[in-house]
């Protein structure tokens, strides 16, 4: 929470810069009291899972909102027998802001107000100063579990040139992709790592692509953006004081995989570069995994749930098995990667030595399931090729 308070002062310090001019001004003359605050945004959602039959995952109880487009809509995962009729969200707000219910009652954040999330609920955020407002919605959505993706749902969130990807499941919308296209919106540059393509094996497929990041990026030694595509969320807030806590993976699963399948191709970019840009040799690959693992600790008889980070979801002792692709079949050098042949994946999801699956524990949805593509293997270190690029289409985890 630290790190996300601290990124939040930064954001406030860039968007003042086009104030410094007008700013000393006031402080050559004389201190004057602090203008009201211009931000409407909510920071995060505190939730009581009163009866523990309520929410899915247990660190749900806080839920960090971001500053991109797509966090405006806020979804958590809650248990099919739990009651939505009467649930009372609390919510930390920018300073100074208001909430109220959108055409309703004005309420105090910090208490909440009890209503019926059987359908979602919309909120209005009214900054410190009166003059701006900010929308979100709310939901509460009976955890869904998906097996097979073809990646035709995608949109561009409202004020974003970015593509984000989603699943559906009747009429319910289920926001379970997340890429680093939001952090990669600092750079001031058009052309995301991670976009839709209209060439799949059937219909759609996702184009990842490492690319540039220009010089926002090599000030920060992060040089490239690996495209990448996975299952969990990315916290824009930690984007580039922690890239690699922000992205966080895997949703609750209740299936015991057997295999993971699907389609590629990839193409590698001519030179590999560290993070700070400088050639390092060698040559660069994919990367094409699932990561099964317990989604919980034990802290003195107490549980308290985790979210595998791009720290640890390769290495961390609660994984329990996975399915990661090995060897790689590249595209020609001087072959058009849209032309070529795409290539079948068949992995074996392999348990780790002396582990298992509890089925009791699988039933409660105690484990999550992570799905993951980038185009540049060491990617979440920004190294990797300029050009790297990876398809991907038609996946499957195939359960027992």
């Amino acid at each position: 929470m630290r790190n996300i308070l601290l990124f939040r002062e930064n954001m406030k310090l860039n968007k003042s810069l086009l104030l410094i001019g007008f700013a000393s001004l006031a402080f050559s003359s004389c201190i004057k009291e602090e203008a009201p605050n211009a931000e409407a945004d909510i920071e995060y959602v505190l939730l009581e899972d009163v009866n523990g039959n309520f929410l899915v995952r247990k660190n749900d109880t806080i839920v960090s909102v971001g500053t991109d487009a797509i966090s405006n809509h806020i979804s958590v995962m809650v248990h099919p027998e739990a009651d939505l009729s009467s649930v009372t969200p609390r919510f930390k707000l920018t300073e100074g802001a208001s909430i109220a219910i959108k055409n309703g009652i004005e309420f105090d954040p910090e208490v909440g107000v009890p209503l019926n999330f059987s359908e979602s609920q919309t909120f209005v955020v009214t900054s410190e100063d009166g003059r701006w407002q900010k929308e979100y919605e709310l939901s509460f959505k009976t955890v869904a579990i998906f097996t097979k993706f073809s990646f035709e749902h995608v949109e561009k969130p409202a004020n974003a040139l970015y593509d984000h990807f989603f699943e559906t499941l009747g009429s319910r919308r289920y926001d379970i992709w997340a890429t680093g296209n939001p952090g990669y919106q600092f750079c001031g540059l058009t052309s995301y790592p991670t976009v839709s393509n209209n060439f799949g094996v059937a219909g759609k497929s996702v184009c990842l692509r490492t690319a540039s990041t220009g010089g926002f990026g090599l000030q920060l030694n992060m040089a490239i953006a690996a495209g990448n595509l996975f299952i969990g969320s990315f916290d824009v807030t930690n984007a580039t004081s922690a890239p690699r806590e922000a992205t966080r993976f895997g949703s609750p699963f209740n299936k015991v995989p057997k295999r993971f399948t699907g389609w590629y191709k990839y193409k590698p970019g001519d030179v590999m570069t560290d993070e700070k840009g400088k050639p390092i040799g060698g040559e660069d690959r994919p990367d094409i995994y699932i990561v099964m693992y317990r989604n919980a600790v034990d802290v003195d008889g107490v549980e308290h749930g985790i979210t595998l980070d791009g720290d640890n979801i390769l290495s961390s002792e609660n994984i329990v098995g996975m399915a990661r692709i090995k060897d790689v079949v590249k595209v020609n050098p001087g072959e058009d990667i849209n032309k070529a042949e795409w290539q079948r994946f068949d992995l074996e999801f392999e348990l780790d030595r002396g582990k298992s699956i509890d089925r009791n524990i699988l039933e409660n949805y105690g484990y999550n399931l992570a799905v993951v593509f980038t185009s540049s293997v060491d990617g979440a270190y920004f190294r990797g090729a300029v050009g790297s690029t990876l398809y991907v289409d038609e996946v499957e985890v195939v359960c027992e």
